[in-house]
């Protein structure tokens, strides 16, 4: 028996030893996957070309980091965690996108340390002198952790325009939709548990890949709040054409009733990033150091960027640092806010922001940190009859039994409105528009649309009870719903600049929302418009009292419409542009692209990352 039991034993640890060291013999155990802390490494190892460390393990840096771990030895460090872990269900469940405490724009919002920044930006002089947080996911997977999954494409104007900025053809819609199709996997609708025939819709599959495609799921919600089937219909009979290829194929015309997310239809759970991360886990040598902060990049006497200096957090440590070096070249994927100001710590920026906190000058590039676009919203809401349950009032229920059974459906067949972030995007206004703002949009491509309208409930919409000025009030019973207008081109420019020379220092981020006129008047147009639909027959019969909750109907001339919008607006999370004018150093994420494209830019980030890797590999 004694014998037995010591062959056993040789038998498993060899099992385990060659496990650990036979190349990928099966599937790679995730745990060697995770750098270890403190200890410098250089990522070049013989028998693969390329050697590269990426900064960020968010949307755009898992992506392109598991592509290039294809044919490269990787480096990604993150700061934060794992998004499942630190943030649970809310993270994982698709409707909880909407509901995240921590996402609040308020400057007493409920922190989330193991997964939000924690940044504020400075007092919005313009948006009546409010300090908004801007919440950023400090995870791998980045924003795609908390995003609200909808998935979109920008317009071909669009990317004509950046293909002309950037001197690339390849950003050109025609060119740029193999790297769409490339990073995700389409799957239809499930009709059968929509259950809804008056919430069909069509949609072009050609614009994705017939068959697998990559990591990212887009399908749709296997649920319907039956109140938006009634916006849908609000936003036809104000002659709202509904889209017949959906909002994938570079036009951005008409409405796209329920446009798909980025949800595993398996399990209706959130796809995030972390899918390209899951694959390459298995399939390369990618090397991951989360709870890993990048304190400066650093550059040789030609100014060549190459390795980082990083530090590894830990529960009874202020941080262990060490250097992470890159044979090939370092790539930035920090975010809109990080990126830029990771390069001024690291000397690269405004030469006299560097000067004044004293950082030795690397390269002086004043696009660093300025030209930031930041498209913002604001509700006009009001209460719908209790008949139609909408999926704010169902989720929150405070009936214990009401939360069970919802629970009990999502977790045993993938339905009910956890599955839903129930958004419609109706397309843009130009009204009444002074001649210097209508000038300012002929200068935008002509398919791009000015407004994006999101319809249906949503905490923004549970908040606005009671909370115009003048605005109907309605008992807790009652289905408020709202129609969101967004901003989409801002000609408002902010900044992203340095509290100090350390990254352990949050950035000083000024939005500069609404300091340029036309956006004002953009804004409330777009008001006067969702008002518009909001009084279409079609709502007669389903709205409570007819009155609107807000703004209310006390807000009437133009100016208490802006001076509504300047205390209610708040931001979409789709800051872009802060990075311009970079070479030699390769940034990836929305802070390189010259403007903020018109449309929720999930999917771009997903295909530049695509396209980036591809220019990488082939030597470009």
């Amino acid at each position: 028996m004694g014998e037995t039991k010591q062959l056993s034993l040789t038998l498993l640890l060899s099992l385990a030893f060659s496990l650990t060291t036979c190349g990928h013999v099966g599937r790679r155990l995730t745990s060697s996957a995770y750098g270890y802390p403190g200890v410098n490494a250089t990522f070049d190892y013989a028998e693969l070309p390329l050697t590269d460390v990426v900064v960020g393990g968010g949307t755009a840096g898992l992506a392109i980091a598991s592509r290039l771990a294809e044919t490269a030895s990787v480096a990604v460090v993150e700061a934060g965690g794992f998004y499942d872990q630190d943030n649970s269900n809310l993270s994982v469940v698709p409707f909880y996108a909407l509901t995240m405490p921590h996402i609040a724009p308020t400057p007493d919002y409920p922190r989330q340390p193991l997964f939000d920044w924690d940044l504020l930006s400075v007092p919005q002089t313009a948006a009546a002198g409010r300090t908004i947080h801007y919440a950023q996911a400090k995870t791998l997977g980045g924003c795609s952790a908390h995003n609200t999954l909808l998935y979109l494409r920008a317009t071909r104007g669009a990317h004509k325009r950046w293909a002309e900025i950037a001197g690339d053809d390849t950003y050109k819609w025609d060119n740029s939709l193999p790297y769409f199709k490339r990073s995700c996997t389409l799957t239809p609708p499930n009709w059968e548990k929509r259950d809804t025939p008056n919430a069909t819709f069509k949609y072009d599959p050609s614009a994705f890949s017939r068959g697998r495609g990559g990591p990212i799921q887009v399908s749709w919600s296997n649920w319907v709040d039956p109140s938006a089937t009634w916006l849908a219909e609000a936003l036809q009979s104000v002659g709202l054409r509904l889209s017949n290829i959906g909002f994938s194929s570079g036009i951005l015309s008409g409405f796209s009733a329920w446009t798909p997310i980025t949800v595993s239809p398996r399990y209706a759970e959130r796809s995030a990033s972390t899918a390209y991360l899951d694959e390459a886990i298995e399939d390369t040598d990618i090397m991951v150091y989360h709870h890993t902060q990048a304190l400066k990049i650093n550059f040789d006497a030609s100014k060549k960027a190459t390795s980082v200096l990083v530090s590894t957090q830990g529960a009874a440590t202020e941080g262990l640092e060490y250097t992470l070096h890159a044979t090939k070249e370092i790539i930035l994927s920090a975010g809109v806010f990080h990126s830029p100001q990771l390069l001024m710590v690291s000397g690269v920026g405004p030469k006299t922001t560097l000067a004044h906190h004293k950082i030795p000058l690397v390269a002086h590039l004043p696009g660093v940190g300025a030209n930031l676009h930041d498209p913002l919203l604001f509700p006009v809401s009001s209460a719908l009859t209790p008949a139609l349950p909408s999926a704010i009032g169902l989720v929150f229920s405070p009936d214990p039994a009401v939360q069970t059974s919802i629970l009990h459906d999502y977790l045993a067949d993938q339905a009910g409105p956890p599955t839903s972030p129930s958004k419609n995007c109706p397309p843009h206004l130009r009204t009444h528009l002074s001649p210097r703002t209508q000038n300012l949009l002929n200068t935008l491509p002509t398919d791009w649309p000015d407004v994006e309208y999101i319809a249906g409930a949503g905490p923004g919409a549970a908040a606005a009870t009671g909370g115009g000025d003048g605005g109907t009030t309605t008992s807790s019973s009652s289905n408020v719903q709202t129609i969101t207008a967004v901003v989409l081109n801002p000609f408002s420019r902010g900044t992203v600049s340095l509290a100090s020379a350390r990254m352990a220092d949050p950035p000083v981020i000024d939005m500069a929302w609404l300091t340029d006129p036309a956006d004002g008047e953009v804004a409330v147009a777009a008001l006067r418009r969702a008002r518009e639909v909001w009084n279409a027959s079609v709502l007669a019969d389903v709205k409570v009292g007819g009155g609107e909750i807000a703004p209310g109907e006390g807000v009437q001339s133009d100016a208490e419409v802006l001076g509504y919008i300047k205390k209610a607006c708040v931001q979409i999370w789709h800051a872009s542009s802060t990075v311009f004018g970079i070479r030699g150093l390769r940034v990836v994420d929305l802070s390189v692209l010259p403007f903020s494209p018109p449309t929720h830019p999930q999917g771009t980030v997903y295909a530049l990352a695509e396209k980036i890797a591809e220019d990488i590999v082939r030597g470009r």
